[in-house]
C-alpha cells in the first residue's frame, strides 16, 4: 500500500507532496495533472522491473518529456521521486520461496539523472535509497485505532538503512545494499553509470527479502486503461485468469474469484456480492454470470438483466463492462494492491453514482479489516481520478465539518523559485467536507475555497 508519494522533476511537477490514504479520489479539471499522476505511479512501477530507458519508453511522453519543462521552455535535467508504502506480512518470488517481512513500512527514494552519452540523450539513476520508518516517526499509521496499527504493521529494533547511495569518493559512487539481519556484509553496486535501479536486480525474496517485498509492492501497482474490446473478448480455458491493465481475461478472472471464495452455502462465492453492488449503480442489471462454451472451450462473461433473458459481454454497455472489471479487482482474494482507475462516473448514472463510491469505500475498508482480524495479508488501495463534480458531491458528508482526507483537489499555479525561470506546476489542495468558510482557515494555497469549488461544479456542468 502505498502511502506517502513526493515528485520533483517529472512532468508537470516540482516539489509535489501527498499522503495518500488506503482510498482517495483525485479531483480536478482537465489538463490539471491527473494523468501525470498516475504516470509518475507507473514510472515507479516500472522502473522496479525494468532498465530506466524501457521504463521511460513505456511510459506516455518520449525520454525527454518526461522530464519537468519550465515555462521559458528549458528543461530540468534530475527527477527525484520517494514512496513511502506499507508492506504486506509475507513475499513469494518466482521461484516459490516465501520470506517473512520484519519491518512493514518503508521510505523508498529515487533520482534520475538526464545525461549525454554516445547514444544520445539517456537517463541514469543518481541516487537511490530505502530506510525504514521506525514506529514513533510513522504519523500516517496514527489514522487506524491502536489494535487495527498493531496488526497493520510490524517494526522491528534495525537501525542501518537497507539501501543507500555512497558518494563519498566522487569517482567511484556506489550502492550499498545490506542484508535484514545483522549477518553477511553489504553488497556493492557501482553506480556511476547505472542505467537501472538496484530494485530491479533484485529476483529472489531470501538474500534482501525487505528490498524485495519492497520491488513486489511496487510491482503490484495497477493503472487499469480499461479498453471495451479486451473486456467483451472470450477467453479461452487456457488463457490467465488474472485481470490485465486493459480489462483482458475478465470472464476467467470472474471464474477464479468464484472459485477461491466458494462455500457450501454460497458456491458462487463473492461474486454474488459483485453481482449485489452492480445492480445497486446499474438499475437494468441484476447480476453477472459466464457463460461457459464446453466445445470451444471458452468462457464469456455475461450480465443477467430485470426484464430480459441474459445477454453476453459483447453487447454489454462499455459502463457496464468497466464497473465489473473494477468490481473484479477489488474483491479478488488475493489482494488488489494498488488501482488506479480514471473517471469511474463514466457509464454510471449520476443518481447512482454516490451509490457506487459508497461500494468501493467499502471494498477497500473491508480488506484493512480483514487484516486486522487475522484474515488475508493482502491489502488493497483504490485512488480515483475524475473531473465530475458527482464525485464530489458523493463523498461530501453534512455532518463532517473536518478537512477530509479522502479527497484532494488537483489543479495548476505558477512557481518560482529563486534562480530559476518560473515553472507551472500541479499542485494538490485540500477540501473541507461541508465547505464551510469560516473552517477554511490558513494557507488558501492549501485549501481549496467554497467559491472554487462553486465555480469548479458550473464549469464542468457546462462543459467550459
Amino acid at each position: 500500500m502505498l502511502t506517502r508519494i513526493e515528485i520533483d522533476g517529472f512532468k508537470t511537477f516540482r516539489d509535489f507532496a501527498l499522503d495518500i490514504p488506503p482510498f482517495l479520489v483525485v479531483l480536478g479539471k482537465n489538463a490539471a495533472g491527473k494523468s501525470n499522476l498516475f504516470d509518475a505511479l507507473q514510472f515507479i512501477r516500472l522502473m522496479a522491473d525494468e532498465s530506466l530507458l524501457e521504463a521511460a519508453q513505456h511510459t506516455r511522453g518520449d525520454v525527454i518529456e518526461l522530464f519537468h519543462r519550465r515555462t521559458d521552455g528549458s528543461r530540468m535535467t534530475e527527477m527525484r521521486f520517494a514512496a513511502e508504502v506499507l508492506l504486506d506480512r509475507t513475499v513469494t518470488d518466482a521461484f516459490g520461496d516465501t520470506a517473512e517481512v520484519s519491518h512493514s513500512r518503508l521510505r523508498y527514494e529515487v533520482s534520475v539523472e538526464l545525461r549525454s552519452s554516445t547514444r544520445g540523450l539517456r537517463p541514469y539513476v543518481a541516487r537511490e535509497f530505502a530506510k525504514l520508518i521506525r514506529r514513533a516517526d510513522d504519523r500516517w499509521m496514527t489514522r487506524f485505532p491502536p489494535n487495527m496499527r498493531r496488526q497493520l504493521a510490524v517494526y522491528s529494533s534495525r537501525s542501518a538503512d537497507l539501501l543507500e547511495t555512497d558518494t563519498s569518493d566522487a569517482t567511484r559512487p556506489r550502492f550499498m545494499i545490506r542484508q535484514q539481519g545483522s549477518a553477511g556484509r553489504a553488497r556493492e553496486l557501482p553506480a556511476s553509470e547505472a542505467t537501472a535501479t538496484v530494485l530491479s536486480s533484485l529476483t529472489t525474496a531470501n538474500d534482501f527479502p525487505l528490498l524485495y517485498a519492497l520491488k513486489r509492492e511496487f510491482q503490484s501497482w495497477r493503472l487499469l486503461h480499461l479498453d471495451p474490446t479486451a473486456l467483451r473478448a472470450p477467453d479461452s480455458y487456457d488463457d490467465p485468469d488474472v485481470l490485465g491493465s486493459n480489462g483482458a481475461h475478465l470472464a476467467n478472472t470472474l471464474r477464479r474469484i468464484a472459485q477461491e471464495t466458494a462455500t457450501d452455502d454460497r458456491p458462487e462465492g463473492v461474486l454474488n456480492d459483485l453481482s449485489a453492488d452492480l445492480a445497486a449503480v446499474i438499475p437494468e442489471v441484476v447480476g453477472v454470470g459466464l457463460n461457459e462454451d464446453e466445445t470451444r472451450r471458452q468462457r464469456q462473461v455475461e450480465v443477467l438483466s430485470r426484464d430480459e433473458a441474459p445477454f453476453s459481454a459483447r453487447v454489454a454497455s462499455d459502463g457496464t463492462l468497466r464497473a465489473i472489471a473494477l468490481l473484479a479487482a477489488l474483491y479478488d482474494p488475493r489482494g488488489a494492491g494498488l488501482i488506479c482507475f480514471e473517471e469511474p462516473e463514466n457509464g454510471i448514472f449520476p443518481q447512482r453514482l454516490a451509490q457506487f463510491v459508497r461500494h468501493l469505500r467499502n471494498l477497500v475498508a473491508r480488506a484493512q479489516e480483514n487484516r486486522a482480524s487475522g484474515g488475508s495479508p493482502a491489502l488493497t488501495q483504490l485512488i480515483l481520478s475524475s473531473h465530475s463534480p458527482a464525485i464530489l458531491r458523493a463523498l461530501r458528508s453534512h455532518y463532517d465539518t473536518h478537512l477530509r482526507d479522502d479527497v484532494v483537489f488537483i489543479d495548476t499555479a505558477a512557481k518560482v523559485s529563486p534562480g530559476s525561470p518560473k515553472s507551472r506546476v500541479t499542485r494538490v489542495r485540500r477540501i473541507n467536507s461541508a465547505m464551510q468558510p469560516s473552517l477554511l482557515e490558513g494557507d488558501p494555497s492549501t485549501v481549496v475555497s467554497p467559491a472554487e469549488v462553486a465555480d469548479f461544479e458550473v464549469s464542468e456542468a457546462l462543459g467550459v
